[in-house]
């Protein structure tokens, strides 16, 4: 082909897999290697039409007017290669085929995103694989008479047969390639000749993350990234340092998406802009992994047990407002992991033993001066960033002989910061390139008269930021200041209301939004059909710091969020409490704030927020977070009402009993009930009685003080007719039931309280009741009514995505299968929940499970892998202080050891049933008391007296240490 192909133009990439290890392994041979396949795709290319125009050491760059003559060199190309007789070095190509928009300059390709998605398509794929994107596919099926892209046995039209062609497309889905930017629709070229299987693609979504999807395409920065990823491997926590607007941000997200093949347990992106509170840190990155609070261990814990053993990439983003926070926690984190890596960005270091900084500065940018020509200046990252952005709001946009002196003006008056950058090329919508400069060259006259290094980065940045925001109107203005009150984004609802005035009208603000969207000022995100917006840091400060009405949109902001958080006002306007709960999620960060000012300004509302927000805490589980910020207003010792200091060391108390901090929980429980019994608030009084009543469930055996503080919440709740009250009351004296043998009593305690939490369509509390009445039900032998609340509520956990009452309940109902002899169906949902409970660390339900699975597996036959889980159980159960399962741990093993005809053993962890319940805590099952004693019954048959006696006195003479390292092989007595 002697003209380049342009406008719909097809591209394909080729690349050597494992060519560094080829280097490596056959020093001497690879280049005549490397000849002989440059040749072959050479001759595939040229006999279809291709056009090469980059041979890279690795690979190829062709171009096609035509999709289908890329396809078939792509064939040719695949089949030659495999019909070569190659010595050692065999050569193995990827191929990655997309079409788009392009255009030939004479040097180079215009069409950046054409060419990196093609790149990546490519990436995507392993050797003798050749993937063809959605864009290129449309353009080729019916060239190849496909009628359904998924039989692998279609074959091409007549033409094609002749030539001995015979393609079809298996169709890979769509997938997130690393580029971040939205999925495409992959497929796989199939052809008689060309390996057919492969291992699944490598693309985003191989590995887990929550790398965000972004709405443009990454440029520049190749030899950057080298760069930083050489250093990631060589290093564990590497900080990319800058100045704001730089971004260090996006670049972060595409490194961690090219590398994210390296990491198995993943890569995530934790956001830290719009937290305000360093001590909610290890709560906000917990959440992000679904992580739950364990009772007597700090969130810190539980994150550090959690990525001990993981091998995944954590992005800590904006860290500069919280550095002390992130540097003693990354450091933290590192240390008990070997697996992990770190990647920070902010303003600052970190300052951590073994960090490694990467300072990132600007794009690189043209000197007006070489007066540069459009086809050279494309050469600079500044240029190709301002092209792509102008083109995605003009389409027209052309740069060219008369306006490309502007252009490098431009970038170089803005120092190529990309968020500058960005800013200005938005502006193309409504300027010219040369009235874009001008209105620099006024605005930055401190720029015309020096050198840029001259200027600190930050004022550079200030400056455009001025030029931006004085190019709005005087509306846009007064918005854009009001919208910095808010943290972590917001709805179009919420600026209507806090936002609005006498002077900003209620129905004017979608527009002005609109025009601050167009503006590049904000960003909205899309999510489920609901839209949220949100502004960069730099441009939020810039915001903050020219807000002059700020007391009055505070007082504002209060108002909405307080009313939003209104758990009363949601119960009586009948909004459903799942959707409460997902909306009170998604303004957390709002609320955090909407909490600390209240403090500041309004003392007695900021406890009003924390009364009903409480319920929220409880329900998702963020009990640290509670905690902590229960703790930061009670150490500003507000001067407040009785009523709202009760309230407050409510709170308190409740959050530190779920975090298992008792003793805390019993004296903040016993202070507030104090106080509302001196003021007479019976409501303040049941909610106290509950606290205490649970706190003594977990740390004593006292059940007659348990049962009259229960009793007296039921007696005051009933004579105000407190609905909710009673029913958590009857849910609560339910255990007392329990734990007395009484699960008639129990039962029926549940099924009121239930009963009332239908009636008040409470979700959290049906679900949670309808737990315990599957437990109930399975403990009388009511197998069927037991699967039937089980079922019932883990439909309702993944309705609230409750991750933790999912796992409970695929628990209960392996359990329940296991009752009715379904022993494979029960050892399927029981390893299911293992699995939720290892990734979100919950690890004192392993306990739990790991039990249930062993009895599963012994009644399946496998004694030998049984005995391994009860093991892990015990091991487990020991390192946390739990007793409850080790009794019935204890008796799994003696049974197991009895079916292996391990018959000392077996005696041995019988008598250690007896020997614990005795003189420990562990929870003692009757049914399996009864069933040690008939087993000992056999082994004293199957014995002799004196080994028999032997065995059954050296286990009764072990303390719990002994026992607990006998059963796991430490030391054998």
């Amino acid at each position: 082909m002697n003209n380049p192909p342009g406008g719909i133009v097809t591209f394909l990439f080729t690349d050597i897999e494992g060519s560094t290890k080829l280097a490596q392994d056959f020093p001497d041979k690879l280049q005549v290697t490397l000849e002989r396949h440059y040749s072959i795709l050479q001759d595939a290319f040229k006999s279809n039409n291709g056009f090469v125009f980059v041979i890279s050491g690795d690979g190829f760059c062709c171009a096609f007017q035509n999709g289908d003559d890329a396809v078939k060199a792509a064939v040719d190309a695949q089949l030659n290669l495999s019909r070569e007789k190659w010595d050692d070095a065999v050569i193995k190509i990827r191929i990655g085929i997309h079409s788009g928009n392009a255009e030939w300059n004479g040097k180079d390709y215009m069409g950046y995103i054409t060419l990196a998605r093609t790149a990546r398509v490519m990436s995507a794929a392993y050797g003798e694989q050749v993937i063809i994107s959605n864009n290129s596919y449309e353009l080729v099926k019916e060239k190849f008479n496909i009628t359904n892209n998924s039989d692998e046995n279609e074959k091409g039209n007549s033409k094609d047969k002749e030539k001995g062609y015979e393609i079809s497309f298996r169709d890979l889905g769509e997938r997130r390639l690393k580029d971040l930017i939205q999925p495409i629709k992959l497929f796989q070229i199939i052809s008689p000749g060309l390996k057919s299987d492969f291992p699944p693609l490598k693309t985003l979504d191989a590995r887990p993350n929550n790398l965000p999807v972004q709405l443009t395409s990454f440029i520049g920065r190749e030899k950057e990234i080298k760069e930083i990823k050489k250093v990631t491997a060589e290093t564990r926590l590497l900080t990319l340092t800058g100045s704001g607007g730089t971004g260090k941000t996006r670049l972060s997200l595409q490194v961690g998406a090219d590398i994210i093949d390296d990491f198995v347990n993943g890569v995530w992106f934790v956001e830290l802009a719009g937290v305000q509170d360093p001590g909610i840190l290890p709560q906000l990155i917990a959440n992000i992994f679904g992580i739950k609070d364990q009772q007597g261990k700090s969130q810190e814990d539980n994150l550090i047990d959690y990525v001990k053993d993981k091998k995944m990439l954590i992005i800590l983003d904006n860290c500069e407002h919280l550095i002390s926070a992130c540097a003693h926690l990354s450091e933290k984190l590192l240390q008990c992991s070997t697996g992990l890596k770190i990647i920070a960005t902010s303003r600052e270091a970190l300052r951590c033993s073994g960090e490694k900084t990467h300072h990132v500065l600007p794009l690189n940018f043209p000197d007006p001066v070489e007066n540069l020509s459009p086809e050279n200046l494309t050469q600079y990252e500044a240029v190709r960033l301002f092209i792509e952005r102008a083109l995605a709001v003009n389409h027209k946009f052309q740069v060219n002989n008369e306006n490309a002196p502007a252009l490098a003006q431009i970038c170089f008056h803005l120092d190529g910061i990309p968020l500058a950058i960005e800013l200005a090329a938005a502006r193309v919508k409504i300027l010219s390139l040369e009235m874009i400069y001008e209105k620099l060259n006024d605005r930055f006259k401190l720029l015309t008269g020096g050198k840029r290094t001259a200027l600190p980065r930050q004022q550079t940045l200030r400056a455009l930021i001025d030029w931006s925001y004085d190019l709005l109107n005087e509306k846009e203005k007064i918005l854009f200041q009001r919208l910095s009150v808010f943290a972590g984004g917001w709805t179009l609802e919420a600026a209507e209301d806090v936002c609005s005035d006498g002077i900003l009208n209620i129905h004017e603000v979608i527009d002005l939004l609109t025009g601050l969207l167009d503006k590049s000022l904000i960003i909205s995100i899309e999510n489920s059909g609901s839209v949220r917006f949100s502004m960069l840091e730099s441009l939020k400060q810039y915001a903050e710091e020219k807000l002059d009405d700020n007391n009055i949109i505070i007082r504002k902001h209060i108002d909405y969020f307080k009313g939003l958080a209104d758990y009363q006002e949601m119960i009586t306007s009948g909004r459903e409490q799942l959707e409460w709960i997902n909306m009170i999620d998604a303004e957390r960060g709002n609320i955090r704030r909407t909490i600390f000012w209240a403090a500041e300004f309004y003392p007695d509302e900021v406890t009003d927020i924390i009364k009903d927000i409480t319920e929220f805490w409880t329900i998702k589980g963020y009990f640290s977070e509670g905690l902590q910020i229960c703790f930061s207003v009670l150490d500003k010792k507000l001067s407040v009402s009785e009523l709202n200091m009760a309230r407050i060391l409510y709170s308190t108390g409740l959050m530190s009993n779920y975090l298992g901090k008792t003793s805390d929980a019993e004296r903040y429980g016993k202070e507030a009930l104090s106080i509302f019994r001196n003021i007479n608030d019976g409501e303040g009084i049941v909610l106290c009685l509950n606290l205490l009543g649970a706190t003594l469930n977990l740390s004593s055996p006292k059940t007659d003080l348990i049962s009259d503080y229960y009793n007296e919440a039921l007696m005051i709740s009933r004579e105000l007719n407190l609905k909710r009250d009673m029913a958590i009351t009857q849910y609560n004296i339910s255990f007392v039931h329990s734990r007395n043998g009484d699960y008639e009593a129990a039962l029926n305690s549940r099924k009121e309280a239930l009963a009332f939490f239908k009636e008040l369509r409470n979700t959290y509390h049906i679900t949670l009741t309808m737990a315990s009445l599957g437990v109930l039900e399975f403990r009388k032998g009511n197998f069927e009514s037991a699967r039937s609340f089980t079922e019932e509520s883990l439909s309702l956990s993944h309705q609230l995505g409750d991750k933790y009452l999912i796992s409970i309940n695929l628990t209960n109902l392996g359990c329940i299968y296991s009752g009715l002899k379904d022993f494979v169906k029960a050892r399927t949902l029981i390893e299911e929940a293992i699995v939720i409970l290892r990734a979100c660390g919950y690890k004192a339900n392993i306990v739990a499970a790991l039990y249930y699975i062993g009895e599963v597996v012994t009644n399946l036959g496998d004694n030998e892998k049984s005995i391994n889980f009860y093991k892990e159980s015990i091991q487990t159960g020991y390192d946390m202080g739990i007793d409850f399962f080790m009794i019935n741990n204890f008796y799994g093993l003696g049974v197991s050891c009895f079916n292996l005809k391990d018959f000392e053993k077996s005696v041995k962890y019988f008598s250690f049933m007896k020997n614990y319940s005795k003189n420990y805590n562990g929870y003692s099952d009757k049914v399996k008391m009864d069933g040690a004693l008939d087993y000992m019954m056999n082994l004293k048959e199957l014995l002799s007296a004196e080994i028999y006696e032997k065995s059954r006195d050296e286990a009764l003479s072990l303390n719990k240490d002994e026992m607990i390292s006998f059963a796991l092989n430490r030391k054998s007595y």
